[in-house]
């Protein structure tokens, strides 16, 4: 009992993931549930959803989505940064995460862990110049970055007061790798 219990808390939760990031890859929907051990049960929660058709999946990208609109958004920095948000789940306690608006522009996800707020920007090569005048001008009070970059060598150009750590993700297998600004 307390196994079909599990699966459809974690039916719920997935469905909750989908609708709030809108496309998400079928290996982070595993890896996410395999910070508290509960992976062996997005299998079987996974193809009742899709079943049921509350959920879609893309067999050629392995993403799943929640319908098509979504899935033509799909939207890189996005899925990069929940790539982080799962690998610093496994380092702190996260006790909420959220979507970011379009107006966060550069911010992709939201957090919060041990009671102070966080985010996670994704800014690409071509987009350092736009970022750079953007935080000239405004500054997130009380709230530290962590900042994904396409190529560590670019993290000397990037001028992001509060950031607190950048990193590169790999698109293939989602593994991270932090780094700190050498000042």
């Amino acid at each position: 009992m307390e196994y079909i219990n599990n699966q459809k808390q974690v039916e719920k939760q997935i469905l909750e993931l989908v609708k709030k990031y809108n496309v998400l890859y079928k290996k982070q929907l595993y890896e996410f549930f395999a910070v508290d051990g509960r992976d062996k049960f997005v299998g079987k929660a996974l193809h009742s959803l899709l079943k049921d058709r509350f959920l879609y999946l893309n067999d050629v990208t392995q993403m799943v989505y929640q319908h098509e609109k979504a899935y033509e958004f799909r939207e890189k920095g996005t899925l990069m940064a929940f790539w982080v948000l799962i690998s610093l789940m496994k380092q702190k306690k996260i006790e909420n995460h959220f979507l970011s608006s379009r107006e966060e522009y550069p911010v992709r996800i939201i957090f919060v862990g041990d009671a102070e707020i966080y985010d996670i920007l994704y800014v690409s090569e071509e987009e350092i110049q736009l970022v750079n005048n953007l935080f000239s001008r405004k500054r997130i009070e009380g709230c530290q970055h962590v900042v994904i970059v396409e190529d560590k060598k670019v993290i000397p150009q990037l001028q992001i007061p509060d950031a607190i750590g950048f990193c590169t993700v790999s698109e293939d297998d989602g593994g991270v790798e932090y780094y700190r600004r050498d000042e």
